[in-house]
């Protein structure tokens, strides 16, 4: 085989001018403005209960009586007591809405669903309570040695529904890339293999416009279980109501955006990375990369996102599963009953010897 090699002094020069959107959709997301209430407890009009909204019917509906959009709101000047039955609420340093361990009433604490505290946008539940059950149950359901109170009716009661909060970064991101490439391209002449390889210089530029890169900004979530549960589908985002709160527990951001705005260009520039590779395909080799991006923020929005928690202890150990709450995504890895691996081992070997013994009796028979 005989091999042939040509360097060509070709500089191709593309400059892309990209707008477009990441992980967002149509819908505008609202600016942040002082609401100044103290709004607390949705109650039904019609029979004091208290009103939820139940993804299920995408509306609110009363506990109690089973009413539609019957709600009222009632206001206190005492955010951590209980508006139904004065107990006190153990609210966390950042939660904003939950529900009252003694009578069960779900209410928002209003200095935490305020300015500057309160969302400019949410995406309420869309997978309810018992759809989150079902899909633990098809996810985990055949798993192997599960313990046999996992997946029971009476632990999945815990399952809760959790707004988290996170910070929606706007980024004009200018990316230059240069690189030399190389196209390669063989071919056959009598009994001859002939190999061409041509060399470039390759230059990129591209501009993008990128609206509401998604960063959580829950300390108690993961970073990483948040990343797996992503992606929402963000066009589905709208404008913030707190009645959407009303049946699940929430969080206020943690922190404020500033101390976030790494990830989100971390983010940024793996996306830019990704147009860099689709607009360089066409060669069969890359070397000497350089890949330079500024990306200058143009804006921030805080938005509540919805995921079902479900944990559960097995022999002195907490496990944490997440569904999310607009797709119906599990996360989570279940734990592993002893005993029953045990058994299981000994039902096995328990066959095995039986099977053993009868073929020493066929033998002997025979």
């Amino acid at each position: 085989m005989k091999k042939r090699s040509r360097a060509l002094n070709v500089h191709e020069y593309h400059q892309v001018y990209f707008k477009g959107q990441l992980m967002t959709g149509n819908k505008k997301i609202y600016q942040k403005k002082d609401r100044g209430n103290n709004k607390l407890l949705y109650r039904c009009v019609n029979c004091g209960g208290n009103v939820v909204y139940e993804p299920s019917k995408k509306k609110m509906i009363c506990m109690s009586c089973g009413g539609s959009e019957c709600q009222e709101v009632v206001p206190s000047k005492e955010p951590m007591v209980c508006v139904n039955c004065g107990s006190q609420i153990p609210y966390t340093e950042f939660q904003s809405a939950g529900r009252c361990p003694a009578c069960g009433t779900y209410q928002l604490r209003d200095d935490k669903v305020s300015y500057p505290y309160g969302a400019d946008a949410v995406l309420p539940f869309k997978i309810s309570k018992h759809e989150a059950e079902e899909k633990l149950k098809e996810e985990f359901g055949k798993k192997l040695f599960l313990p046999g109170s996992f997946l029971s009716q009476k632990t999945l009661e815990h399952l809760k529904g959790v707004y988290v909060p996170f910070w929606m970064y706007d980024y004009d991101s200018n990316v230059d890339y240069q690189a030399v490439g190389t196209k390669v391209r063989t071919w056959t002449s009598g009994d001859k293999r002939y190999t061409e390889t041509s060399y470039f210089d390759v230059a990129r530029k591209i501009h993008v416009n990128y609206q509401g890169i998604p960063v959580d900004a829950s300390i108690a979530m993961e970073d990483g279980i948040m990343d797996l549960m992503e992606p929402y589908d963000y066009a589905e985002l709208i404008k913030h109501d707190n009645k959407f709160l009303s049946g699940f527990e929430a969080e206020t951001y943690n922190m404020p955006p500033d101390q976030l705005a790494s990830r989100a260009q971390e983010k940024a520039d793996k996306a830019n990375r990704g147009w860099i590779r689709e607009y360089t395909s066409g060669y069969d080799t890359l070397t000497s990369e350089r890949f330079t991006s500024n990306n200058r923020q143009t804006g921030t929005k805080f938005a509540l996102m919805p995921v079902w928690v479900y944990e559960y202890r097995f022999q002195n150990q907490n496990y944490k599963f997440y569904v999310n709450g607009q797709t119906g995504k599990c996360i989570g890895t279940p734990p592993r009953s002893i005993g029953k691996a045990v058994g299981l081992t000994a039902l096995v070997m328990a066959s095995v010897f039986i099977g053993l013994d009868g073929l020493s009796l066929l033998l002997g028979v025979l």
